[in-house]
């Protein structure tokens, strides 16, 4: 007797992803964030070809017409080639409740607002950006407004504090704040992912002792314990899409339980894989800073793992 809850994506749904995935990793090498924190006018145009940021528009439109389970596993993909952050915010935009077909088509940033301060990643050629709140967002135009650099290294992006972005040009309900966050997750887990790849490879062929170091327990457990964080972020990421696509009563709780897991294991993965590469896990010539950078300022936007437990108390205690 089947299930009556899906807990996974379909086969059809996870080898559409892998096809995707086969375009998406030789464009987004790990190897060019060593140049720049953001994306090539080339990489933009071919994700747009790809179609990556019309996944859930209808097919009038000239979208796919996909769900959030397929947006998920794409984020996934892209959060594992530590995709720039305007990459998932144009994404994401496309969920705006009112005022998409002013931004639809066009090339949006990501930022994020505490109290009076509002955060903006630089992106060549985008006019707008998309500022997350603990509980809202906003797609705001930015081609008036004034801005003074604040960061260009630590963030592994340029940052820009603006003082006032005035009246945004599209809102998010609480529906499509749900699929941000999951976009958000999903990214999450698959930056997750990729310091586990790291890890595991660096172990696998630096030899200490005559011996790879994955050989050495304290290694191994590393390794494994990597593997468990970022499968668990995987896996709650997945079923949380499935609860939102399936209309699920706990389909919020389990997309913030998902930003919290993919959220904490980014954290912990990018750390751990540090720790592997020894030394040089700490210099800025080696890839694994990369991984620990990213996800701290994905976290930012999202509105802090923080926000997300409190919001997980109160769903729960509404959801039993």
């Amino acid at each position: 007797m089947e299930s009556a809850i899906r807990y996974h994506p379909s086969a059809d749904q996870l080898a559409l992803a892998s096809t995707i995935e086969e375009s998406l990793v030789p464009l987004l090498p790990i190897s060019r964030l060593h140049v720049s924190p953001t994306e090539t006018a080339q990489t933009w145009s071919s994700l747009t070809d790809i179609g990556i940021f019309a996944i859930t528009a209808n097919e009038e439109a000239g979208g796919s017409g996909l769900g959030a389970v397929e947006e998920a596993l794409i984020a996934m993909v892209l959060g594992r080639q530590l995709v720039a952050p305007s990459i998932l915010a144009t994404m994401g935009a496309a969920h705006a409740a009112a005022g998409a077909r002013e931004v639809q088509g066009r090339r949006i940033t990501a930022g994020f607002r505490r109290g009076a301060r509002t955060v903006v990643v630089a992106e060549d050629g985008a006019d707008f950006v998309l500022v997350r709140e603990p509980d809202a967002a906003g797609v705001y135009a930015t081609t008036c407004a004034a801005s003074r650099p604040i960061d260009s290294r630590l963030w592994l992006a340029d940052l820009s504090e603006y003082a006032s972005l005035g009246e945004p040009v599209a809102r998010f309900d609480a529906s499509h704040l749900l699929r941000l966050r999951l976009i958000d997750a999903a990214a999450l887990a698959g930056v997750a992912g990729a310091a586990l790849d790291m890890g595991v490879d660096y172990a696998r062929t630096r030899e200490q002792f005559g011996r790879p170091i994955g050989s050495f327990q304290a290694v191994k457990h590393h390794c494994a314990n990597m593997a468990i964080s970022a499968n668990c972020a995987r896996d709650q990421v997945s079923f949380a899409a499935v609860a939102v696509d399936d209309g699920r009563s706990d389909a919020a709780l389990q997309v913030d339980c998902a930003l919290w897991v993919a959220g904490s294991a980014a954290l912990d993965n990018a750390g751990k894989n540090i720790q592997i590469h020894g030394g040089i896990g700490f210099s800025d010539e080696a890839d694994p800073h990369l991984c620990l950078k990213r996800a701290r300022l994905l976290i930012a936007i999202a509105g802090g793992l923080e926000d997300a437990n409190r919001r997980i108390a109160g769903e729960r205690g509404s959801w039993q």
